[in-house]
């Protein structure tokens, strides 16, 4: 595994090489074609800390599907309802870890050419990371449908070039490769997908029997193949955000080019787009962005997490705590706390959702408090004058 991350990195790093003109403008033009307010003193290791930030979640998220990996494996050798459950855990760690990395890692700077063509940049990869919704009977078996999906396709060769091929190949909803992808052949269309789903022992189904298990072995190769295409993936965008000096990622490299107000801008406007489009367009609708798992308010819980690092820094000298405070004013104070308070962990998003006497109603309330947070953080935006426009 340690020879392989060296070799993609050193492919990585020959493929990042870019001109002086990228690096003069280390930011996309929504970033680098807005005016930098005048007076402003952000923290000077305000870029540092967001590489850090990045590279620490997607390191998690790594390393939590490399265990998924394993666990898919010892799955395979030996189907309990104990091993099927430890890689469901390690799914909920890794996704969560990601969905964190966000509001970091996700703000737009430049990428080279290269990745375009090669389908390399961070959009082509969150296509094969996080593509959602899904059609579930493009993966698997459902209810009354026993032999539909890649599973039990036969003529369909299990392995990473097939797969991919097989991504979203005539729609968008066919997904084929992904957390979500994972998430349906874990859990299944119900939430209650038994272990023997992938005991390889387990008696076939005799001819005109729709019992729906079919393929187990199949079914297997297809978790374990989906977790090392995952892994590949998020290795890439991790040894991009990597902070050493000796071997600086790509996004980290520009980042460390940019200016802290640049940073900033850059920042608030990724959560602000988080909470637009992300948030209040498609975890937060009556699908939900993990309904097999039933964790949609646990994806919430992650994002506003990643948002409360990169806007909130715990010993109160980086983000937005500084620029406010020092500005001595009642309303600055009042804002900073409305922050605070809208990304907390007993918010209506995060605790309040679990205790909701409804889940509807619980989203309800999450949707409110994210309305909230875009109209302090519009305010924040004009206090500081820093003129970020609205995603859309």
């Amino acid at each position: 595994m340690k020879r392989l991350a060296s070799a993609l990195l050193g492919s990585m790093l020959l493929l990042s090489a870019c001109t002086d003109g990228e690096h003069n403008k280390p930011m996309s033009t929504e970033v680098s074609g807005l005016p930098e307010p005048e007076s402003l003193a952000v923290d000077e290791a305000y870029p540092e800390r967001l590489i850090n930030i990045a590279y620490a979640q997607l390191s998690k998220s790594v390393e939590a599907a490399q265990a998924l990996q394993s666990s898919a494996e010892a799955l395979r050798k030996n189907a309990t309802p104990e091993r099927l459950a430890e890689a469901r855990n390690h799914w909920r760690a890794s996704y969560s870890a990601y969905l964190s990395s966000l509001a970091a890692s996700d703000i737009p700077v430049r990428e080279p050419s290269e990745w375009f063509a090669a389908k390399l940049t961070r959009r082509h990869l969150a296509e094969q990371i996080n593509s959602w919704p899904v059609e579930p009977g493009y993966i698997d078996y459902l209810d009354g449908y026993p032999f539909t999906g890649i599973v039990n396709d036969t003529t369909l060769i299990i392995d990473r070039e097939s797969l991919l091929a097989q991504h979203q190949f005539s729609d968008a909803t066919y997904v084929s490769v992904g957390y979500h992808a994972i998430e349906f052949i874990l859990w299944g269309e119900n939430g209650q997908r038994p272990a023997s789903d992938f005991d390889i022992n387990a008696a076939k189904p005799e001819e005109g029997d729709n019992s729906p298990v079919a393929h187990q072995e199949r079914r297997g190769d297809y978790l374990t193949t989906l977790a090392g295409i995952l892994i590949a993936d998020l290795q890439r965008l991790q040894m991009r955000w990597t902070p050493s000096p000796e071997a600086q990622g790509y996004y980290a490299q520009l980042l460390a080019a940019a200016t802290p107000t640049e940073t900033l801008q850059a920042s608030l406007l990724t959560v602000n787009r988080i909470i637009e489009q992300d948030l209040l367009q498609n975890y937060l609708t009556d699908i939900g962005s993990s309904p097999f798992s039933g964790g949609t308010p646990a994806d919430v819980e992650a994002i506003l997490r990643g948002i409360r690092q990169v806007l909130i820094s715990e010993d109160g000298t980086s983000g937005l705590q500084p620029l406010l405070t020092a500005r001595k004013q009642e309303k600055d104070l009042t804002l900073l706390a409305e922050v605070i308070a809208q990304t907390s962990a007993d918010t209506a998003c995060i605790a309040g959702w679990q205790t909701a006497v409804s889940y509807l109603e619980g989203q309800s309330a999450c949707r409110r408090q994210m309305l909230d947070l875009l109209i302090t953080l519009k305010q924040i935006n004009d206090q500081l004058g820093l003129q970020i426009p609205a995603s859309g």
